[in-house]
């Protein structure tokens, strides 16, 4: 099993750095550890099943509990490797495919309001998943007026993109006359370096419009840039004066 975890994380050409970068953590801190020494034809349902037995009770001994949606990605990993091992003829059934986990529960966002502020200041508690109101917004942005990475929090914060799109804004994907921009790419961490990728799925690749106050701190962003000998419409909207990410 270790080795054919290995094969197949080599030969996944076609994934993305942030997906491939999970896929290595789960193997090399989870599978490998618990299933390497198994001879893949001899891998079992019950041998799987024991595995996610052992995680689920070792979660009362960890500071930080494997939650259940680690535990179904985990799951989906082995069994897209062990599918993989069907497609080259080393086994004919997946015993990945049968195990039973506990079902993830989303968290709902919930909106930030001031009792909920005065709750987690008093006790320490917080939703999961809090957002702000439209105030909250305002005051970060208007805090961050100064920044240099204000025009970042501004785009991020009244567009709703991604913080990988909102890097991998070009000046070519932006049209300021019409008021709109156009996600075309993403940028992701890769082993310490920033890598172009393009975006999560099809509908990620959208247009979204923009308002008057985006439009105008864009334009005088650009203008900026141009001042310093950036700007060019294949540059970089978040960089450096220079245009320089």
């Amino acid at each position: 099993m270790g080795q054919w975890l290995d094969i197949w994380l080599a030969t996944r050409h076609t994934i993305r750095p942030a997906t491939r970068a999970i896929y290595t953590q789960h193997v090399r801190d989870y599978l490998k550890p618990r299933l390497g020494n198994v001879v893949l034809a001899e891998l079992t349902i019950g041998r799987v099943q024991a595995m996610f037995t052992g995680l689920l009770r070792a979660n009362a001994t960890r500071a930080r509990p494997l939650s259940a949606a680690t535990l179904q990605r985990m799951r989906e990993v082995l069994r897209a490797a062990l599918n993989g091992a069907i497609r080259r003829g080393l086994i004919t059934s997946n015993p990945a495919r049968w195990v039973e986990l506990p079902s993830p529960r989303r968290p709902r966002p919930v909106v930030w309001t001031d009792a909920r502020v005065a709750v987690w200041r008093a006790t320490g508690e917080r939703p999961p998943l809090a957002v702000w109101t439209a105030e909250q917004t305002a005051a970060f942005l208007q805090f961050t007026g100064q920044h240099p990475l204000h025009p970042l929090f501004h785009v991020a914060a009244l567009t709703g993109l991604r913080r990988g799109e909102a890097l991998g804004l070009r000046w070519c994907d932006l049209d300021l006359d019409e008021a709109t921009l156009t996600v075309t790419h993403q940028i992701q961490e890769r082993d310490g370096q920033a890598v172009v990728c393009l975006p999560k799925t099809a509908a990620s690749g959208r247009t979204v419009s923009l308002d008057r106050s985006t439009v105008a701190l864009l334009t005088r962003l650009r203008a900026s840039q141009l001042q310093a000998g950036g700007g060019a419409p294949d540059g970089w909207v978040f960089a450096h004066e220079n245009g320089q990410h």
